[in-house]
């Protein structure tokens, strides 16, 4: 059996993370250049001196490389340092310098649960290198993040013990790992919309599975996690799973969503729905995969401001979510399930978590819901 490991899982992750914390707007105005990196995976630069480019970036191992849309490579930037404000650069020519984000992003609380001086302890050390159980709580809260579970002493004890064989056999190697998981839960704690909490966590999610279970190199991340979740869907394009979980927290959800614009989906036509969707996964649209596999995110988040409301409010709610639904149909064909459900679920999808979220703000809740504030003794997440 292999050994539990931690490195190859991360590379995935930690790249993944790294690019999305990239996204915004970066300056110096020594230099009077600007770097703007877009969601997709585009970017833009405009300077005095250089001109103005575009084209394409990815962000992998410290390295952030520049590509114009040809796929031809322009430029390599070694990443020195990468807070969420400060992004350190040196080039192929050994020239450094320092971006600043133009708009400043707040540090985030909730890191402080695993700070040194809250798990101060020593797990190992090699020169001036050394690891905390800090580190390892901070493992295990990135596995309860994945698995939306808490997790027992035993899986931190699990976690400790393939964090030290993971640096007494690469120091550095595990150092940098370190580094990367904390920018990403850094990040992590900055969202506050279910749907982009979901994405992330799916992304890293499918970047486990793929590693551990596609390419077949099991490691720790992924020994703890299969013993929470079942994944019954894969997509190997966009690095999604879909677990049993997530489908039924989305029947769940779809069956509240016919609630508030006064439908009702009964069990029969939720459980035949649930077969389709589980053997169909591969054939839906990127934005209904994502839907799908944070369905829990949203239900819980939709169910709990819901039941915030005062009657008063619920029923303002239902009007709105009503009249939302304009020329929505929904009498499709529920016996033999045809291709009429498949756009009825991407209309309603869209629909539902952009009138719902509206809805909330408007009524003055949502916004620090999914904000994340502290952990528990085990270094568990807690909502």
């Amino acid at each position: 059996m292999k050994s539990l490991v931690l490195t190859a899982a991360l590379c995935a992750i930690t790249s993944f993370i790294a690019a999305q914390k990239l996204v915004g707007i970066w300056v110096n105005d020594d230099f009077a250049l600007q770097y703007e990196f877009y969601q997709n995976g585009n970017y833009s630069l405009t300077s005095k001196d250089y001109g103005n480019f575009s084209g394409t970036y990815n962000y992998f191992k410290q390295t952030i490389s520049l590509f114009d849309f040809q796929g031809n490579l322009t430029v390599q930037y070694f990443v020195q340092q990468h807070t969420a404000n400060r992004l350190s650069l040196v080039d192929g020519n050994n020239f450094a310098f320092v971006l600043q984000r133009k708009e400043q992003v707040t540090t985030s609380v909730g890191m402080e649960a695993f700070s040194a001086a809250r798990y101060p302890r020593v797990l190992a050390e090699k020169g001036n290198q050394k690891i905390l159980e800090a580190d390892a709580r901070l493992y295990t809260a990135a596995i309860s993040f994945l698995v939306q579970d808490q997790l027992n002493e035993s899986h931190y004890q699990e976690i400790e013990k393939a964090l030290i064989a993971d640096f007494n056999k690469n120091p550095k190697a595990a150092m940098n790992d370190l580094a990367g998981l904390r920018q990403g839960m850094e990040y992590i704690f900055t969202l506050h919309d279910p749907m982009e909490i979901g994405i992330v966590r799916q992304r890293i999610l499918g970047a486990v599975y793929y590693g551990s279970v596609v390419q077949h190199q099991p490691n720790a991340y992924w020994n703890i996690t299969d013993r929470f979740i079942d994944v019954i869907a894969y997509d190997p394009t966009n690095f999604l799973v879909l677990t049993t979980e997530d489908l039924n927290d989305y029947l769940d959800y779809l069956a509240f969503s016919y609630q508030l614009y006064g439908q009702e989906l009964g069990e029969q036509e939720k459980a035949a729905l649930g077969k389709r969707i589980a053997s169909e996964f591969s054939t839906y649209s990127l934005e209904d995969k994502q839907l799908l596999a944070n369905a829990g995110l949203l239900y819980d988040f939709t169910r709990a401001q819901y039941e915030s409301m005062s009657a008063g409010q619920q029923q303002q709610w239902q009007s709105s979510m009503q009249e939302s639904a304009g020329n929505l149909d929904y009498d499709w064909d529920r016996e033999d399930l045809d291709a009429d459900v498949i756009q009825f679920m991407s209309e309603m999808n869209q629909m539902s978590h952009v009138s719902m979220m509206n809805v909330i703000e408007n009524m003055g809740g949502g916004y620090d819901y999914w904000e994340l504030k502290e952990t528990d003794a085990n270094g568990n997440v807690i909502w």
